[in-house]
């Protein structure tokens, strides 16, 4: 065998061992690649599964505390011990423990206090249940549900209403109230019952 032809053998398997080893490199930062975007993957699946599984500890406000007034002077204060953002709609908060103040100028405080309340940030209109008493110069009334208008200074009470004064007491299914007219509307939905009251003389 001629030395030149055993000097070209030996490059060409020179050559084959190079590109074996550069395929088995290659191959394994392929792999590696592959496991690595696994890894990653994963690991943001579970962020986002983590969110998921507990909202109610990212949307939980404690202390809540919102207080607004109008171009009249009139303020809007409430508070809570705790509220949640409504799953549905951002603005809207589910609030525990509330309290209530109504500052009307010239006029006085309502005072409102209930277990729960549902606030719209935006219009502050706000839905008070749970065990609900409004209070105002001389006037108590307790009730389920309360439902302000804060922007038309509206109150409607109602289901299982009782109202009491220094000489009244009256049982209803609603009471209307207007702040800035200073009247109320104390009424039965079904026109065949009527009010039932206490009056002393």
């Amino acid at each position: 065998m001629s030395r030149s032809l055993i000097i070209q053998i030996g490059i060409l398997t020179l050559i084959v061992v190079i590109g074996y080893l550069t395929f088995l490199y290659l191959n394994k930062n392929e792999i590696n690649k592959s496991v690595d975007g696994t890894v990653l993957k994963t690991n943001k699946e579970t962020q986002i599964n983590e969110q998921i599984e507990s909202p109610q500890i990212s949307n939980q406000i404690l202390d809540l505390a919102y207080k607004s007034s109008d171009e009249r002077g009139n303020i809007y204060q409430i508070n809570s011990i705790s509220g949640t953002v409504e799953d549905r709609n951002e603005n809207i908060l589910i609030l525990e423990d509330v309290t209530a103040k109504i500052i009307i100028k010239n006029y006085g405080t309502f005072l409102i206090k209930s277990g729960k309340a549902k606030y719209n940030k935006l219009n502050l209109n706000t839905h008070f249940f749970n065990k609900v008493n409004l209070s105002y110069l001389n006037h108590s009334i307790k009730s389920e549900d309360l439902f302000l208008k804060y922007i038309d200074k509206e109150i409607r009470i109602s289901n299982n209403v009782v109202y009491k004064n220094r000489n009244n007491l009256l049982k209803a299914d609603e009471i209307d109230i207007d702040m800035i007219t200073k009247t109320s509307k104390i009424y039965m939905k079904d026109e065949k019952n009527k009010v039932k009251g206490i009056i002393k003389n």
